[in-house]
């Protein structure tokens, strides 16, 4: 049998007790919460699919009610149909039944993640162990830990030259496209054009397939749902710019902002120009909470492998702070 090294026992102890750590503080900041989670939508979502009903709000509070003796009036799908049809499956199941398959993919879906991580697994085991906003889609069922996957599997095959396929991987990020507005400039600059057209054939199956099970009229229904106040509720408890600065500064900063990571994106090599693309994407999102942090895991494993010499350079440390709760709590403190 292969002997355990003592550096493989202090991976799994560190891990564990960044695990321990955010599961504790997600149970304390949840343990009350009477409006249901994420995943309620995203029941709701499957249980209407292909009905015509999707993005109607009396259809999804019903399906709520009926499925969990609870609604959440910001508990709207906002997915493409496409994820509703993909989400069906496990609809057909009873609410408890689904929450605990859905957790249990989740988790899969992070050390999956983990696991395919080009780089340091040990490293990437620690940052996702420790990471805040992991274990906040853990406790709230929201489906963003799969970005957290497909980035992954874009950089893989990025970095085995399988342009095409980091594409299609790339393409699976439209579920939340409003955290990556940014990221397209990169591929453009830098001439990644099988990425684009991996993407592009990647997105237009997912569109095609949300015409077969929507119908022709579902994105002006979608449109509508996304400009629902009831969506964008706390704004101050938004990790990026429309949460920490004041209403009269919002705008200059966002503009500030865009110009900033245009520019970079423009000077930089590849990788940096991705680092930038994601950060500044993130940072100006309309629709940001402390779950869509997930997104900046690869940004953080990037900038660690990147610049951890000895001693490790400024990035690395800065990095490292947002593995931490500390930044994710600062921000939820904040709110009501």
């Amino acid at each position: 049998m292969p002997r355990i090294r003592q550096t493989d026992l202090k991976t799994v102890g560190i891990s564990l007790l960044g695990a321990g750590l955010s599961a504790a503080l997600i149970i304390a900041l949840t343990h009350n919460r009477v409006d249901g989670t994420d995943f309620l939508s995203f029941y709701a979502g499957g249980r209407l699919a292909v009905t015509g009903h999707l993005y109607d709000p009396q259809a999804i509070w019903k399906a709520q009610f009926e499925a969990a003796g609870r609604y959440g009036p910001g508990l709207l799908f906002i997915r493409l149909p496409c994820f509703a049809l993909f989400l069906w499956p496990l609809a057909q199941a009873s609410y408890g039944t689904a929450r605990v398959i859905w957790l249990a993919i989740n988790i899969a879906a992070v050390a999956t993640a983990v696991w395919l991580w080009p780089g340091s697994r040990k490293l990437a085991a620690i940052v996702a162990c420790w990471s805040f906003p992991v274990f906040m889609c853990l406790g709230d069922g929201t489906d963003t830990l799969f970005l957290f996957l497909w980035l992954v599997l874009w950089r893989r095959s990025e970095l085995k030259n399988r342009q095409f396929w980091a594409g299609l991987a790339l393409s699976l990020c439209v579920a939340k496209f409003h955290l990556f507005l940014l990221l397209p400039l990169a591929l453009v600059r830098h001439r990644r054009w099988s990425e684009i057209r991996g993407s592009a054939i990647g997105i237009s199956i997912l569109l095609i397939a949300s015409f077969v099970g929507a119908g022709w009229h579902w994105p002006a229904q979608y449109l509508h749902v996304l400009t629902l106040p009831e969506l964008n509720p706390a704004r101050v408890v938004m990790p990026n710019i429309h949460g920490l600065v004041s209403p009269g500064l919002e705008t200059p900063m966002v503009a500030l902002t865009l110009i900033l990571t245009c520019l970079a994106i423009l000077k930089l090599d590849y990788t940096d120009s991705t680092i930038a693309a994601l950060i500044g994407s993130f940072l100006c999102s309309y629709h940001a909470y402390v779950m869509d942090g997930v997104i900046l895991l690869p940004v953080i494993l990037m900038v660690i492998e990147k610049h951890r010499s000895r001693p490790p350079t400024w990035p690395a440390y800065a990095a490292a702070f947002f593995i931490t709760p500390i930044p994710w709590l600062a921000v939820l403190m904040r709110g009501p």
